[in-house]
């Protein structure tokens, strides 16, 4: 019960926070979201389906400082452009975003879930 309310507010965080991101990220990739879905991954912070346009975030990014839930969406938004992690994807990521490795390691360092 406890858990399921924390879930759900969690969320409405990020509903709060993640619009505005992807407003800004649009007008500077050019690229438009269709939509955006919060969910528990278990092995990843984010998804895209560049056909559909549609990006997933996880949930738990709502624990993480919040230039990380930037940056993951900028991963996600780059991947509208540039389905793969291939050169390109990496210069534009690069380009908007410069200190993507950074932001890539910190992540990294911390655990995916509040559980592992």
């Amino acid at each position: 019960q406890r858990a399921a309310l924390l879930h759900e507010w969690h969320k409405l965080l990020l509903h709060q926070a993640i619009p505005p991101l992807i407003a800004k990220w649009q007008a500077k990739l050019n690229v438009t979201v269709k939509q955006y879905f919060l969910q528990r991954m278990k092995t990843k912070w984010g998804s895209c389906n560049p056909k559909a346009r549609h990006i997933r975030l996880n949930t738990e990014l709502v624990k993480k400082p919040r230039h990380l839930l930037e940056y993951v969406l900028v991963h996600e938004m780059t991947h509208l452009i540039a389905p793969t992690h291939n050169d390109d994807f990496i210069a534009i990521l690069g380009e908007h975003y410069p200190n993507w490795r950074e932001a890539r390691e910190e992540l990294n360092e911390l655990p995916l879930s509040a559980e592992a």
